[in-house]
């Protein structure tokens, strides 16, 4: 958290319990904030506490997809229809923007690549007050350029939290800014948001890395400053923060020396000519928007002087050009709110041949849960956890994003 005020404030929350990862912290802590339109109800989003230990435990709505490469009944008709090969079981030919593209049923188009960038510690108004200023030029182009949102959540704090709900469906039972090594102890009331003393959270959960390669795709993490792969320490010579890239702390993965080493390295080897179907981007402490704290809007120019070239990059790639997708978004706001604990907007912007574009601002409530539902509908993966239980305020997908089909 960036603020001790609103971090010792939720300590007290946790004292007496034997855990930061109750079921009190597991469901959302999104609040109604200043907007009378949201909902005060903490109920509309569900518990995601517990652990999935198998692919068995992953939750799939009957409509989902189920591999990328299982052609439907209508195949002859999809590629007849311009999509040049066959949609997945479920999914439909169909265009965005007037490009072919086989739809799932939620709408969302059918990727080739998908990169997310994830930034750090920052509400939309913080972010908003800072293009205002011209102390973030290149976000505010993509604002003017792109599609972004007005309604887009965290699902919890601190940060380590949320990274696991984007990429597991749930939060798994984490509380706090746990420490990736294992042996080293477990989340408790001293060590929740304060950062003291050590605490240790991986776990078994099914993953979206596990969906990835069981649907035969690939994927790789990118954590800038991390220098070794598979590097489970925080450096503070180059500002690298374990508890940003999520990856590490599935015991799947963090206990496969070879699996982690080849898919979890250091940002230096990023490459978007060679993208795998996933790539996952976590920029150190400076470029993330994080550090220093406390912050100033210095730390957002930091930021914005670091995406600037990434995005020019990546879209300059033709795992981009040809039926990519590219998300930046932010892991919780800022507590602006303090402690009153409003929940407010994050930013977030969605960047595709397949997407809405010119300055297109969506209005719709969405969250940690829709997005990873948008990478898994966009690959042809199943959803997981929270990620497939629909909700009655909050969106499923991104589908708002493109263009109707």
């Amino acid at each position: 958290m960036r603020f001790l005020a609103i971090g010792a404030w939720v300590s007290l929350l946790c004292l007496g319990a034997t855990g930061c990862g109750s079921a009190a912290q597991d469901v959302s802590q999104r609040d109604s904030g200043s907007d009378a339109s949201r909902s005060t109800s903490h109920d509309a989003r569900p518990d995601v506490s517990g652990r999935a230990t198998d692919a068995g435990d992953a939750t799939t709505t009957p409509s989902e997809a189920s591999s990328g490469a299982e052609a439907g009944p209508d195949a002859a008709g999809d590629v007849a229809a311009g999509c040049g090969a066959a949609c997945p079981t479920g999914y439909v030919c169909g265009t965005a923007n007037g490009i072919p593209v086989c739809r799932a049923p939620s709408g969302v188009p059918l990727f080739s690549h998908v990169f997310v960038i994830m930034e750090e510690n920052t509400s939309l108004s913080t972010l908003v007050a800072a293009m205002t200023s011209n102390a973030a030029p290149n976000f505010e182009s993509f604002r003017a350029t792109y599609a972004s949102g007005t309604d887009y959540h965290g699902v919890s704090h601190p940060s380590l939290p949320n990274y696991i709900a984007l990429t597991s469906g749930g939060t798994q039972g984490i509380g706090c800014d746990c420490l990736a090594e294992p042996g080293q102890g477990t989340c408790n009331a001293l060590s929740c948001n304060l950062a003291l003393g050590s605490c240790s959270c991986a776990g078994p959960a099914m993953n979206l890395a596990d969906q990835v390669e069981a649907a035969s795709r690939t994927w790789k993490a990118f954590g800038e400053g991390m220098t070794t792969s598979c590097n489970l320490v925080d450096d503070t010579s180059t500002s690298y923060a374990v508890r940003h890239v999520p990856f590490l702390y599935y015991d799947d993965i963090q206990t496969n020396a070879n699996r982690c080493n080849s898919h979890v390295v250091d940002y230096s080897l990023f490459d978007p000519g060679a993208a795998p179907d996933l790539t996952y981007i976590a920029p150190n402490l400076i470029d993330d928007m994080h550090n220093p704290v406390p912050a100033t809007e210095g730390n957002i120019t930091s930021g914005d002087d670091w995406i600037g070239p990434t995005v020019t990059k990546i879209m300059a790639s033709s795992a981009y050009k040809n039926g990519g997708l590219l998300v930046i978004v932010w892991d919780e706001d800022d507590d602006s709110g303090g402690l009153t604990g409003t929940d407010d907007a994050v930013p977030i912007f969605v960047i595709s041949p397949f997407a809405k574009s010119g300055g297109y601002m969506s209005a719709a409530d969405m969250d940690h849960y829709s997005l990873l539902a948008t990478i898994e509908d966009g690959l042809g993966l199943a959803r997981l956890g929270a990620a497939g239980v629909p909700r009655a305020t909050v969106a499923d997908t991104l589908s708002d994003y493109f263009p109707a089909k």
